[in-house]
């Protein structure tokens, strides 16, 4: 595997604050979005923290973060034309945090039901700073961006870093089992063109 980069100061304290945090509710969450790429080796720049949590806890966590950090939107469940989830924003030292639970990505192939436990099981233990955090990998974010406009480049980029670490089939065929066949057909495509 590449090694991990370092993120920006900033960031990485506002993600061991809130690693801190929900460490000390018992919560389990991973990492995803462009800092959970970043750290997997992916050439993107990390802008804010996105954390996808276990449902059953998402209100507790709205809760206790909102009693420590500034709460720009409290935890609802909202859907959008591509997102539907448990959803809240919190800001951590000006690092906007985005917490969802019972996600649910849908583009023009479909939709993708992110089922929690697999993508937790899947997730890689990354230390930033004195915490342990749960990354996704690489091939689930490669799955999940196919589904969404506008993440062409970022897909090359994590294309990019599978063929420098390798590719887990494992991960990659148990997050295509709850894909769409039109995104299962795309992202063999986009293997068999990059890798």
């Amino acid at each position: 595997m590449a090694p991990m980069h370092e993120l920006p100061p900033r960031l990485k304290e506002a993600l061991s604050m809130v690693s801190e945090t929900l460490a000390k509710l018992g919560v389990k969450w991973v990492l995803v979005g462009s800092t959970a790429s970043y750290l997997n080796g992916v050439e993107v720049e990390p802008k804010d923290i996105d954390i996808i949590v276990e449902a059953d806890k998402v209100y507790e966590v709205d809760e206790t973060l909102a009693s420590i950090f500034r709460a720009l939107r409290r935890v609802r469940y909202s859907s959008s034309k591509t997102y539907s989830s448990h959803y809240g924003v919190f800001e951590i030292l000006g690092i906007k945090v985005e917490i969802m639970a019972d996600l649910k990505i849908c583009g023009e192939p479909g939709c993708l039901n992110v089922d929690f436990k697999e993508l937790h099981r899947h997730s890689r233990n990354h230390r930033v700073g004195d915490e342990n955090v749960r990354v996704a990998p690489l091939e689930w974010q490669l799955v999940a961006n196919t589904l969404i406009p506008g993440k062409e480049k970022r897909i090359l980029k994590i294309l990019e870093a599978l063929r420098t670490r390798g590719m887990n089939t494992e991960i990659l065929n148990s997050v295509l089992s709850h894909a769409p066949p039109k995104v299962r057909r795309r992202v063999s495509e986009l293997l068999s063109q990059h890798l």
